[in-house]
């Protein structure tokens, strides 16, 4: 699929939603994409120059201006992704988890620029609604990987969450080429800890996953100690 110099620059420069400064980060392969979409990235990339071509947009902002409203409506529905991911936040803040609770949360907290405290990135900066879409779903995927170590070394988020087995040889180079780096195993490097997951997607994953991790990672010092 040929793509024009706007969208290779979009695929380049552009990393998800959220804030690098933020205390919790979560990277995953790819945005998703719904179907109404199909394989049609002008939409994102209108919107991506829109924002003035950052690296990070609000999450919110971004989707309401491709016309996406039902993540961000005023009883949105739970992004598939999404819903695990944070569930497992709320289980290390402890903080309620309730379907509403989420919704509120995804509504007006993940991945804001204000008001918000995660990063929610990619390996991809092209989105997709599954891995047939005819797109190189690795196009420029060392360089962001190089970059993504480098606003980690800058920022230090007391959280790292990343998942997807299938990329776990990107997952250990951001965690310094530890090849112990496994699935649920968690690190710490200086002030972050570090863990992944299989997708939230995949089959077979139920709610006390995230809960249970959520309780382990809390368990390790994810939550400054002014903050339990």
């Amino acid at each position: 699929m040929e793509m024009d110099s706007t969208t290779l620059e979009m695929a380049r420069r552009f990393y998800g939603y959220g804030r690098w400064d933020a205390p919790y980060w979560f990277i995953g392969p790819e945005p998703g994409m719904a179907l109404d979409e199909g394989s049609d990235q002008k939409r994102r990339v209108e919107a991506w120059h829109h924002f003035d071509v950052p690296e990070l947009c609000d999450c919110r902002a971004f989707h309401e201006h491709i016309g996406q409203m039902q993540w961000h409506r005023d009883r949105p529905r739970l992004q598939p992704t999404w819903r695990p991911l944070m569930l497992l936040l709320m289980s290390i803040l402890e903080r309620c988890a309730d379907t509403e609770s989420l919704r509120e949360y995804q509504r007006d907290r993940w991945g804001r620029l204000s008001g918000g405290e995660t990063c929610v990135i990619e390996l991809s900066g092209l989105a997709a609604n599954n891995l047939k879409v005819p797109i190189d779903h690795k196009l420029f995927r060392q360089e962001r990987v190089d970059v993504i170590r480098q606003r980690m070394a800058t920022y230090k988020p007391r959280l790292v969450v990343m998942y997807g087995v299938s990329e776990k040889e990107h997952w250990q180079e951001l965690a310094d080429g530890d090849r112990a780096f496994l699935p649920d195993v968690i690190l710490s490097r200086q002030s972050t800890l570090l863990v992944f997951t299989p997708h939230p997607t995949k089959h077979g994953l139920r709610n006390t996953y995230w809960s249970v991790l959520g309780e382990r990672l809390r368990s390790k010092g994810v939550v400054p100690a002014e903050n339990t």
